[in-house]
């Protein structure tokens, strides 16, 4: 029988200046770091940490309820009130709001509305070629207006409707008066 050699087990120290756990917590310490730096970078570049003495200027916010989504034709408080619909960016809203301006002015007027029927939500409502349109819509799944289309909604039912520019130029110009 061959006799059993002894293996020699080198037991190595774990606290050692180049211990493995050592090196795990100065990789960790430089990782941290390294995230620290970049966030705070990150804060600067966004403007979320400014340096110096500025003040910055309080801007009130406003607020404009006069813009509304065509969905919420028949859900504003009052009783009676008119609503445009029109592009926004069409050569003819300027004379739409000239027109809506003065009407507001007015000392006995009703609210008027807006829509602007280039914005997502409010394409839906849009006319299309193979569409009916009602008349006189009661409800909101009813209504469909071309461009420019004025309502005059009436106890959350339309009792008036004028479409088409020249038309609803016209009517602006004589509610002005």
């Amino acid at each position: 029988m061959q006799k059993k050699k002894k293996r020699k087990l080198n037991y190595e120290k774990n606290y050692g200046p180049d211990s493995e756990v050592l090196k795990i917590v100065k990789i960790l310490i430089a990782v941290v770091l390294f995230l620290v730096v970049f966030y705070l970078l990150a804060m600067i570049m966004t403007g979320e940490i400014k340096f110096g003495n500025k003040k910055t200027k309080e801007e009130t916010t406003q607020i404009q309820y006069d813009e509304i989504l065509a969905g919420e034709t028949f859900n504003k408080n009052e009783d009676e009130y008119y609503v445009l619909y029109f592009n926004f960016s069409e050569k003819l809203s300027s004379t739409y709001l000239t027109y809506r301006d003065g009407y507001l002015e007015k000392t006995e007027h009703f609210p008027m509305y807006m829509v602007d029927l280039e914005k997502g939500f409010n394409t839906s409502y849009v006319k299309n070629n193979e569409e009916e349109i009602k008349e006189y819509p009661e409800n909101i799944s009813e209504l469909k207006v071309v461009n420019p289309t004025i309502v005059k909604v009436k106890d959350k039912k339309v009792v008036e409707r004028v479409e088409g520019k020249d038309k609803v130029k016209e009517f602006l110009k004589n509610i002005n008066s």
